[in-house]
């Protein structure tokens, strides 16, 4: 599988804000956003309570048919010192979500990446914590576990790394820090036939596949906002079998075993 050409992606959008200071940062986040303006405030304010100093943030405006981006940029215009590199880009059309952060990987360039949709919330220490096991461990990632608010409150099911259970289900969140080079292995999100979710279990099982490996903090890192007009509950969980039936078709190494379990 070929790099994934950042010069192909870029031409998807174009720069609506950027700001730039003299610093330079080692982690950017990405927060793609589409109709999500009772929210994105929140995320963008969760990254700046972060205690890691020099940070850079890009918000991927999928052709929002509401203000949020304009308030993205409206918030990052006042907190323009707190970031190393800040930025807006607005897609010409709506892409979907895996082009939205593809978009996000084409117009950054610090060697980490930390995803997080805009609904979310990372919290504090999530990024610092997240970089230094990164370091560490010389993974490919780093996750952490969840907590649950909104409709639901409760701890998440992230657990550690073991390439074995993607073939039961996913227990990893998008909410992670991830090299960009192991990314670029792999060609970045991938646009699935059946467009319901599921491109960061994708991601993973592909980064599995290649022997990469993903690092897991047992500990309360990330805000998974519940609530009744997310991807997962509209879309993901309505259509879970023709989604898992994608992903045996796309990896069937990982699914064979769980495969013939089912047959027997």
């Amino acid at each position: 599988m070929t790099a994934m050409r950042s010069y192909d992606v870029t031409s998807l959008g174009e720069v609506v804000y950027q700001t730039r200071q003299h610093s330079e940062a080692q982690v950017s986040v990405v927060i793609p956003l589409y109709n999500y303006a009772g929210t994105v405030l929140e995320a963008l304010d969760s990254v700046v309570r972060q205690d890691l100093q020099a940070l850079s943030v890009i918000v991927i405006d999928d052709a929002s048919t509401d203000n949020g981006g304009e308030q993205a940029r409206s918030f990052l215009e006042q907190h323009a010192t707190r970031f190393t590199e800040a930025r807006v880009v607005r897609h010409h059309h709506n892409q979907g979500l895996s082009m939205a952060r593809n978009s996000g990987i084409a117009w950054s360039s610090e060697p980490y990446l930390f995803m997080l949709d805009a609904d979310n919330r990372v919290r504090p220490p999530a990024l610092s914590r997240l970089l230094a096991a990164l370091r560490c461990s010389g993974a490919a990632f780093a996750y952490s576990q969840l907590r649950w608010f909104g409709d639901e409150e409760g701890i998440g099911m992230a657990d550690i790394w073991e390439p074995a259970r993607l073939a039961i289900d996913n227990c990893i969140d998008a909410m992670a820090l991830i090299r960009r080079d192991a990314l670029l292995i792999v060609g970045g999100y991938p646009v699935l036939a059946d467009s319901h979710g599921w491109e960061d279990y994708d991601l993973w099982c592909r980064f599995a596949e290649l022997g990469l490996q993903g690092v897991f903090l047992p500990e309360l890192l990330c805000d998974y906002r519940v609530h009744g007009a997310s991807m997962l509950r509209t879309r993901t969980n309505i259509h879970y079998e023709a989604l898992m039936a994608e992903m045996r078709l796309r990896h069937p190494g990982l699914f064979r075993g769980r495969v013939l379990e089912a047959t027997r």
